[in-house]
C-alpha cells in the first residue's frame, strides 16, 4: 500500500547520508498522519450509524405508542384481557405462579360446628325403602321416618306392656345398637305410662329421649278390631326437642 507524501518530506531538514533519498523519519511521520486519518473517519462512520440506530428505535417506539392509542381510541377492537400483561410478564421473566391459599372464615367454621350440632345422634340402620324384620314385622324407611307394621294375630295388640314389650325388641333393628342406651335410661314401662295407648298416644306419641335435647319420637297407628280398636303399626323418627 501506498504511503501518502508527506509535505514534510519535501522540505526535509534532517540529516540524510550521501544517496539517500527517502528520509526515513518523515516516512514514520507520513505513516502517523496516514493513521491518524484513518481513525478519524472511523470515529465519523461510528457515530453516523450510532444516530441513523437511534433514530430507527425513535420511530418504532411512536409508530408503536400510535398504534396502541388507536387501539384504545377505536371502539369496536375487542377488549382487552386484564391478566394478559401481568401473564406475559410472569413468563418472560421465569417466574412461577404461586397458587392461592384460601383464607380460613370464621364464619365456616361456625357453620360447620352448627352443622355438625344439628345431625341427629341416631340414624336407622335399615335401607331406604321396604325391609322385613323378624316375624314377618315390615318396616318401611324415608327420609324423615320409619313407619313398622305388625298386622299379625301374635303382633298387633291392645295391651300398653305388650306394646312396649314389641317396640323395645324392634327399635334396635331400626337403629341398631345404639338406641339400648335411650332405652335403658327410660326404665320398664317408660313407654306405657306415657299415655292411653288407644286414644292419647296416637295423638300426642311416646317420647324417648336422648342425649343433646334429641329425642325418638314414636306413634302408635291403630285400626278398627271386633272389640275395639287395635294397634297394628308405629311411626317413629328422631326428632329436636
Amino acid at each position: 500500500m501506498a504511503i501518502a507524501q508527506n509535505p514534510s518530506m519535501e522540505t526535509c531538514t534532517h540529516d540524510r547520508g550521501p544517496g539517500t533519498t527517502v528520509c526515513l523519519h518523515c516516512r514514520y511521520e507520513a505513516r502517523v498522519a496516514a493513521r491518524a486519518q484513518r481513525q478519524r473517519l472511523l470515529l465519523r462512520v461510528g457515530a453516523t450509524v450510532i444516530i441513523v440506530a437511534t433514530l430507527t428505535a425513535g420511530g418504532v417506539a411512536g409508530a408503536s405508542a400510535i398504534r396502541g392509542r388507536s387501539h384504545d381510541a377505536d371502539p369496536h377492537a375487542p377488549p382487552k384481557k386484564a391478566g394478559a400483561s401481568a401473564a406475559n410478564t410472569r413468563q418472560s421473566s421465569g417466574i412461577r405462579p404461586v397458587a392461592s391459599v384460601p383464607s380460613k372464615n370464621p364464619s365456616q367454621d361456625t357453620r360447620s360446628a352448627e352443622q355438625l350440632a344439628e345431625r341427629p345422634p341416631l340414624a336407622p340402620v335399615i335401607p331406604m325403602g321396604q325391609s322385613t324384620l323378624a316375624a314377618g314385622v315390615v318396616a318401611a324407611r324415608t327420609d324423615s321416618s320409619v313407619l313398622v307394621s305388625f298386622d299379625a294375630p301374635m303382633l298387633r295388640t291392645r295391651m300398653p306392656v305388650k306394646f312396649e314389650s314389641f317396640v323395645r325388641s324392634t327399635l334396635p333393628a331400626i337403629y341398631g345398637p345404639a338406641v339400648d342406651s335411650a332405652l335403658g335410661k327410660l326404665g320398664d314401662g317408660g313407654i306405657a305410662r306415657q299415655g292411653d295407648l288407644l286414644t292419647e298416644l296416637p295423638t300426642r306419641g311416646v317420647r324417648i329421649p336422648m342425649r343433646d335435647g334429641w329425642t325418638i319420637a314414636l306413634f302408635p297407628e291403630t285400626r278398627p278390631g271386633q272389640d275395639g280398636p287395635l294397634v297394628i303399626r308405629y311411626r317413629v323418627s328422631v326428632i329436636k326437642g
